[in-house]
């Protein structure tokens, strides 16, 4: 849990809000406990009005799964509430409160690990749940997400068609994404000779240094 997410947790409180779980699971078609993350030292300015204090909304469907790596609950919905104010933001409040939510559950269920993962990725959420899924969970590619699935145990538990039909079949890392060992050890050799450093700035100061990221996809099934 980052340092964002722990201030969060001292200004805010995650709570069950048990009368709208009957009107979210006609909206979802999944039955749903509805949760919400209260402030109570949270900037006034970041509070939307009319809220009940409400920061934002999520919902997980109350069937859990038992996988061999920890137990798993599935989100139905996530909202966050609408600040009138558009100098100010709490976009992202409800990356923070899913966090919240599998700490607070972990402790609760006393289990070692606990995950969240969307029951569905359809074409609104998509762009929300396609950068977690590049970033977070490394899918780049319809092989990649079938893999993530099977190592998951998530077959039959989630439907991420959206995501699917969205993903390359290969994914080709563009030249600023990939670069090899060799490559950096060669940028290393010839900064050196006999000991000595040298200067290695580049001749073209206009050049758009290239992000030093290796692309590595690991098939094994030793760790999710």
């Amino acid at each position: 849990m980052n340092l964002n997410t722990e201030l969060v947790k001292h200004c805010a409180s995650l709570c069950r809000v048990p009368y709208l779980d009957g009107l979210m699971t006609r909206m979802t078609s999944e039955d749903t406990e509805v949760w919400a993350l209260r402030a109570e030292n949270f900037p006034e300015k970041l509070v939307p009005r009319n809220s009940r204090n409400y920061m934002c909304y999520m919902g997980v469907s109350t069937k859990k799964l038992n996988a061999s790596y920890g137990k798993v609950h599935f989100l139905t919905f996530g909202h966050e509430n609408f600040i009138e104010d558009s100098s100010v933001s709490s976009e992202g409040i409800l990356e923070h409160t899913y966090d919240i939510y599998c700490e607070q559950m972990k402790d609760q269920e006393d289990v070692d690990e606990l995950y969240l993962y969307p029951c569905q990725i359809d074409d609104d959420s998509l762009v929300y749940w396609s950068d977690i899924a590049r970033d977070t969970w490394n899918i780049r590619d319809k092989r990649e997400l079938h893999e993530f699935i099977r190592q998951n145990e998530l077959m039959g538990w989630v439907d991420w068609s959206a995501l699917e039909e969205d993903l390359p079949d290969i994914y080709h890392p563009s030249e600023y994404e990939y670069i090899t060992d060799s490559e950096s050890e060669s940028d290393s050799e010839s900064c050196t000779e006999d000991g000595e450093i040298k200067n290695c700035e580049s001749s073209d100061e206009d050049e758009t240094p290239r992000k030093r990221r290796k692309f590595v996809f690991d098939e094994t099934d030793d760790e999710t």
